[in-house]
C-alpha cells in the first residue's frame, strides 16, 4: 500500500535542498515509507536507526565526529531525536554535505526544533506529518476534494458501497496499517497493548525521567473515557491526587508523543463563548468503547490529517477548532483559517432532529457552510433551519473527499 505522502515526499527530495523530517505516531509506517524512498536501503550506509545499537554505535563513533564521510545519496536517520544532541549535530551535517543531504529524519514524537529559543536547523527542513489511514486514502479517490473552499462550495457525489466498507472497516480495524491489514479482533486487542507498553516504556521513559510512571500510566486509561468532552485537568488532577501543573505537563508529553492530540475552542473576543477548554482525541480511536465517541474520535482524525496536508503541502494556514458557548450550544467541529471559521461540522449516529445549534453558530459567526455527518449510510440531504442551509450526508461520503 502506497501511503499518500509519498510522491510529494520524492517531489521534495529531487526538487528542494532542505531536510525532509517525517513525524507521526509510533508504528503507523513512517520507517517503510522512508526506506521506500531510497533508491535501495542499506543499514549502515544510508539507513541509521538509533533503536538499533550497532546503528547508534557507528554514528557516534564515525559519523557524527566525521570520520566518515556520508555518501552523496538519499540516507535515513531515523529515531534520530532520541540523541540530545540530534539538532546541532544535524546542522553541522547538513551544512558540511549540502547540496548533497538528500536526507530524510523520521521520529515517533514531535520533532521540536525551536525549543528554549534554539532555531540551530531554521530554513534547513520541512516537516510532514505521516498520520492514519483514512477513507479517501483507502479509496484512492481520483475525484478529492483538496481544498476548503471547495469542501465550501462543491457539492458531494452520491453514496458509494466502497466508501461505506472503507469507513466501517476503519472504524472497526483503526487507522494503523498493522491491524488494518491483519483484520483481526485478537491480533488488533494483542497489538494495542504492545503499543502502549512501547510507548510508555520506551518512548516516554526515553523524553524524560518520570518517576511516577505508573500514574501517567493511569492517566492513559483515564483519557479514552474523556474523549469528545472538554478536557478538565482539574477532573484529572483530582483522580490521579497529582498537581496541576504535572498533569497538564503529562498530557504534554502523550501529544507529543502522538498518543494523541487537542483540539482547541474557537472564541470571540467579549462572547460568551468557552475559551480555555481543550478536546482530547486518541491517533488510535479503537481504544474508545463507546461507538458514538469512537465515530467523532475517527472524523477529528480525518480532519486535522486533512488540515496538516493542505498546511505542510500547500503551505496554507488552516485551522480545526471547535465550539461551545456557556449556554452549551455546540459545533463539533470548525475549519476555517487564522482569521476566520468557515466551515461547520457536526458528527451524528443517526439523522439529527435537533440543528439549533448549528443555526444559532452560522448566523453569529458566518460560517459558509453547514454538514452534519452520519454515522449510517443514506441519502444526502438539504434542508432549511431558521434560515440556515444544512447538509445532511453519509460521513463516509465526505470523507472520502478528504486526503
Amino acid at each position: 500500500m502506497e501511503r499518500y505522502l509519498r510522491p510529494f515526499l520524492e517531489q521534495h527530495l529531487v526538487e528542494l535542498r532542505q531536510m525532509v523530517f517525517l513525524t507521526g505516531p509510533r508504528q503507523i509506517g513512517k520507517t517503510t515509507l522512508a526506506k521506500s524512498l531510497l533508491e535501495r536501503s542499506v543499514p549502515g550506509r544510508n539507513y541509521f536507526n538509533w533503536d538499533l545499537p550497532d546503528h547508534r554505535k557507528k554514528l557516534l563513533s564515525e559519523i557524527f565526529p566525521g570520520k566518515t564521510i556520508l555518501p552523496k545519496e538519499r540516507i535515513c536517520f531515523d529515531e534520530i531525536h532520541k540523541y540530545k544532541r540530534w539538532k546541532n549535530t544535524l546542522k553541522g551535517l547538513f551544512d558540511t554535505h549540502e547540496p548533497d543531504a538528500h536526507w530524510i529524519v523520521t521520529g515517533s514524537a514531535a520533532l521540536n526544533v525551536y525549543r528554549r529559543g534554539q532555531d540551530s536547523l531554521l530554513g534547513r527542513h520541512f516537516t510532514y506529518h505521516l498520520l492514519p489511514l483514512s477513507v479517501g486514502e483507502l479509496v484512492a479517490n481520483s475525484t478529492q476534494i483538496r481544498s476548503l473552499d471547495d469542501l465550501t462550495k462543491g457539492e458531494f457525489d452520491s453514496r458509494s458501497k466502497s466508501h461505506q466498507e472503507a469507513f466501517e472497516d476503519l472504524l472497526e480495524r483503526g487507522g494503523f496499517p498493522e491491524p488494518f491489514i491483519h483484520d483481526s479482533p485478537r491480533f488488533l486487542r494483542q497489538w494495542r497493548i504492545s503499543r502502549l507498553e512501547r510507548l510508555l516504556n520506551q518512548d516516554l521513559a526515553q523524553t524524560e525521567n518520570l518517576r511516577q510512571m505508573s500514574l501517567v500510566e493511569n492517566l492513559m486509561f483515564l483519557l479514552p473515557e474523556r474523549v469528545g468532552s472538554p478536557l478538565s485537568i482539574n477532573s484529572l488532577r483530582e483522580d490521579l491526587e497529582v498537581h496541576f501543573v504535572t498533569v497538564k505537563h503529562w498530557i504534554d508529553l502523550l501529544e507529543r508523543l502522538f498518543y494523541g492530540f487537542r483540539i482547541g475552542t474557537y472564541a470571540e473576543k467579549r462572547s460568551r463563548m468557552l475559551k480555555k477548554e481543550s478536546k482530547f482525541y486518541l491517533w488510535d480511536w479503537t481504544e474508545i468503547a463507546k461507538p458514538g465517541i469512537r465515530f467523532e474520535n475517527l472524523v477529528a482524525v480525518h480532519l486535522l490529517k486533512y488540515v496538516l496536508f493542505r498546511n505542510e503541502i500547500e503551505g496554507e494556514e488552516l485551522v480545526l477548532n471547535y465550539i461551545k458557548d456557556r449556554e452549551k450550544r455546540e459545533i463539533d467541529f470548525v475549519l476555517g483559517n487564522r482569521r476566520n471559521p468557515i466551515l461547520g461540522i457536526e458528527c451524528k449516529s443517526s439523522e439529527p432532529h435537533h440543528l439549533n445549534s448549528l443555526s444559532y453558530f452560522a448566523r453569529r459567526l458566518g460560517l459558509q457552510r453547514l454538514l452534519v455527518l452520519t454515522k449510517e449510510p443514506g441519502d444526502i440531504k438539504r434542508i432549511r433551519h431558521r434560515e440556515t442551509t444544512i447538509d445532511i450526508l453519509p460521513a463516509s461520503t465526505f470523507l472520502a473527499t478528504l486526503v
